[in-house]
C-alpha cells in the first residue's frame, strides 16, 4: 500500500512538472498574468530544476566527453597519418641531399685530375676481429682489378682484394691483414700502414731515432702496382717507445670514418 501511494505521488509530481513546463513555454505578448505565472512557476520549481540539473548534468557531460574523445581520436589518427607522410618525404629528401653531397665531394677531389676514377657504392660490410671488408657494386666489367685503391672524400679507405664481373671486395686499411706502403708527409720517411684485430691503424717500421710528431700527415708511397703516391691516409694520433723494440709504436687516425662509408671511388 505504501509503495502504491509513493508511486501515485511520483505520478502526480511528474504531471505537475509537465504542466508547469507547458505553461512556461506558452508566451502571450502583453499578458501580465502569463508573465506572473511564468515567474511564479520558476520560483516554485527552481529547487526541482536545480536537483534535476545536478542529477543529469554529469551524465550529459559523460556522453559529451565520449563524443569529444571520438572526435579527438579521429583527428589524432589523421594527424598521425599526415605526420608519417611528411616524415617519409622529409627522409627521402634528406637522403637524396646527402647522396648528392657525397657524390659532389667525391667528384671534386683533386686526385681525379691526375687519375682515372670510378664511382662505386658500398653494398655490403663485414667487420669482426679477423676481417674488415666492404662489398662494392662494380667489378671487372667496369675495369676494377685486384690491388686498386679505394678512396672516400677524405682519404684512403682500402684496397680491392678480389673482383667479380659486377661486384668486388675491398679490404679496409684497418683490417688485420692490411699492409700498405706509406710515407710521413713532412719527413718523407717510409713505413707500412697495418691494421689490427682491434680495428686500430698503425704506422710500422719507423725507428726510434726518426723524427715524427703527433699530428703528422701520413700518405701513400709510390711503391704500389695500382695505388698512386701521396693519397691521404690519416694523421699520427699517438707515439710511444717500447723498451727493447727498435721501432716506435705509432697509431694513425684515418681520415675516413669507416662506419659511414657509402659512396667511394676506385683509382683505376
Amino acid at each position: 500500500m505504501i509503495n502504491s501511494r509513493r508511486f501515485g505521488n511520483i505520478i502526480i509530481l511528474i504531471v505537475i512538472v509537465l504542466l508547469c513546463l507547458i505553461v512556461m513555454t506558452i508566451s502571450f505578448r502583453g499578458s501580465g498574468f502569463t508573465e506572473r505565472v511564468k515567474a511564479r512557476t520558476l520560483d516554485i520549481f527552481e529547487p526541482v530544476q536545480e536537483k534535476i540539473f545536478s542529477l543529469f548534468n554529469p551524465v550529459v557531460r559523460f556522453f559529451t566527453s565520449i563524443r569529444d574523445y571520438i572526435g579527438l581520436r579521429q583527428k589524432y589518427l589523421e594527424l598521425e597519418e599526415e605526420n608519417a607522410w611528411l616524415r617519409s618525404h622529409y627522409a627521402e629528401d634528406i637522403s637524396i641531399k646527402v647522396e648528392n653531397d657525397a657524390l659532389r665531394r667525391l667528384m671534386e677531389l683533386d686526385i681525379r685530375k691526375d687519375h682515372d676514377m670510378f664511382v662505386v657504392k658500398v653494398i655490403g660490410f663485414y667487420s669482426n676481429r679477423w676481417q674488415s671488408e666492404i662489398i662494392l657494386n662494380a667489378g671487372t666489367s667496369d675495369g676494377i682489378q685486384e690491388g686498386m685503391g679505394v678512396v672516400g672524400s677524405k682519404g684512403l679507405a682500402g684496397i680491392i682484394i678480389s673482383a667479380g664481373n659486377n661486384s668486388s671486395r675491398a679490404r679496409l686499411i684497418s683490417d688485420l691483414q692490411s699492409s700498405i706502403g706509406a710515407r710521413i708527409l713532412s719527413s718523407r720517411k717510409l713505413g707500412l700502414i697495418e691494421g689490427s684485430q682491434e680495428g686500430m691503424v698503425f704506422l710500422r717500421y719507423i725507428s726510434s731515432g726518426e723524427e715524427i710528431y703527433k699530428g703528422d700527415i701520413i700518405v701513400t708511397s709510390e711503391y704500389g702496382q695500382y695505388l698512386p703516391p701521396d693519397i691521404l691516409i690519416g694523421r699520427v694520433s699517438s707515439i710511444s717507445d717500447i723498451a727493447g723494440n727498435p721501432y716506435r709504436e705509432i697509431i694513425i687516425e684515418p681520415f675516413e670514418d669507416f662506419r659511414d662509408l657509402e659512396y667511394l671511388m676506385v683509382i683505376r
